[in-house]
């Protein structure tokens, strides 16, 4: 049975080394293509965009007297030109982080804060360099359930709109 087969109860996350890597490569490789993402963002039609940020998990710092970290996506991105930032709000919040964020909530986000972006349109997913480092560590067998689960359908291998 999959993992996938019930939706799950809690956000998504899955736990990645940030030194990983491929991670750093993605999370460059998402640096790099910004401007791609603000393109697509200035489109405005039926694009889904969202961007990946750093947080700092205060409770568990405490708990463990060392900063810990987590990487969690934003939707609803926009970019304003005039201020050059961006701003995204959250559609999920992990458990024990209500007290700090909000479903709804809306952030104003320096473009050197972000980690990654995605735009999913149709199902086709530009971007989102950090899922596809993830994807290779779900079993063959979940991974049409977790691209489902996604909305994603197909994987642009091109950035730009």
């Amino acid at each position: 049975m999959s993992i996938w087969s019930d939706p799950p109860k809690e956000p998504l996350a899955m736990a990645l080394r940030k030194d990983d890597p491929e991670m750093k490569a993605a999370y460059r490789k998402a640096a790099v293509t910004l401007p791609d993402f603000i393109a697509h963002i200035g489109i405005g039609d039926d694009r889904f965009c969202s961007l990946k940020l750093c947080f700092k998990d205060p409770d568990l710092s405490e708990r463990l007297g060392e900063e810990r970290l987590f990487y969690w996506w934003l939707d609803f991105a926009h970019y304003h030109a005039d201020e050059r930032v961006f701003s995204a709000a959250f559609t999920e919040v992990p458990t024990g982080l209500e007290r700090y964020h909000q479903v709804g909530q809306r952030l104003s986000i320096e473009g050197e804060d972000i980690f990654d972006w995605r735009v999913n349109r149709g199902g086709c997913l530009y971007g989102g360099f950090t899922i596809r480092v993830a994807r290779k560590h779900i079993p063959e067998a979940e991974l049409a359930d977790y691209d489902k689960f996604i909305g994603v359908t197909e994987y642009s291998e091109v950035t730009a709109p």
